[in-house]
């Protein structure tokens, strides 16, 4: 199949997700203070959290999932607020633009401009530069190993730790390749996402991909907490990146649910969620 027909199977999706929210609204009054943040790629929708604290405090950045182009940061709020009640950080969680309209790199460029905001302004939103951190859940969850990558390479940007759940790692394998236990995503999906989010000659990058990364890119790497299910067919990248990263030199936890299935986090009754979350709160306890 050609990646014009993955596009467009990728916004068969967004518009069937777009039409059930329409007929199934769920719009609970928002906890988080929403602000817009001028970046290289425009005006990006932040939603922070404990910012009404006036102590000086670190700070956590949050990216949520989606496969690149679905949800928004709205849908991480229980979560950041568990972690806002049970870690001493403010929060922020970051409504990066969507593909396939807004693709690689636009995501990863809006998201580094948003935290180097942040830490540029410390003093202002009463946060601690030198004590930041970095995670996200699925998509977003690659794009926070990517901005690490990124801070590193730039030098203008230092992070304490980086919390990855259920990453996409592995853009460029076909999705096809990659496991497939009962209830993951289906292939036809994982590759519609993939293709709406970057082509096929950027996707083998370690900006896109963070498993092409070198040992040398990934020396001095910020701790990382690894969170993979067991029926996801993202797991054995995670697996792999945790000891690539390991290998390299980094403190690494990896913590494999294995009856779990992709997105488990964001679901309240699944049974494993509530330990997951406690090891997230532990996590940046411990290394911020």
């Amino acid at each position: 199949m050609t990646r014009d027909k993955m596009i467009k199977r990728g916004l068969l999706i967004k518009r069937a997700m777009a039409f059930i929210t329409k007929i199934n609204p769920v719009k609970p009054k928002l906890v988080g203070q929403e602000r817009f943040v001028d970046t290289v790629q425009g005006k990006i929708r932040v939603l922070e959290y404990g910012f009404d604290r006036q102590c000086i405090e670190p700070l956590y950045a949050d990216m949520h999932g989606g496969g690149f182009i679905l949800l928004s940061a709205d849908i991480d709020e229980p979560m950041n607020l568990y972690l806002r009640e049970k870690t001493k950080v403010k929060i922020i969680s970051i409504d990066y633009p969507k593909a396939p309209e807004r693709p690689y790199p636009i995501a990863v460029e809006a998201v580094y401009d948003v935290i180097k905001h942040y830490a540029d302004n410390a003093a202002a939103y009463k946060i601690d530069a030198s004590r930041i951190g970095i995670g996200g859940h699925s998509a977003g969850a690659n794009l926070a190993a990517v901005t690490c990558l990124r801070a590193k390479e730039k030098g203008d940007l230092s992070f304490k730790l980086q919390l990855l759940d259920y990453p996409p790692l592995d853009l460029y394998t076909d999705p096809f390749d990659k496991p497939t236990p009962k209830k993951a995503i289906p292939p036809k999906m994982a590759e519609a996402f993939n293709a709406c989010y970057v082509e096929r000659e950027d996707a083998s990058s370690p900006y896109a991909s963070p498993v092409f990364a070198s040992s040398e890119q990934l020396s001095q790497m910020p701790p990382a907490l690894l969170i993979v299910a067991g029926r996801d067919s993202l797991h054995d990248e995670g697996v792999r990146y945790g000891g690539m990263l390991k290998d390299a030199g980094a403190s690494v936890e990896l913590h494999d649910f294995p009856n779990a299935k992709h997105g488990f986090t964001m679901n309240k009754k699944a049974p494993d969620t509530a330990k997951a979350l406690e090891i997230m709160a532990d996590f940046i306890n411990k290394n911020i």
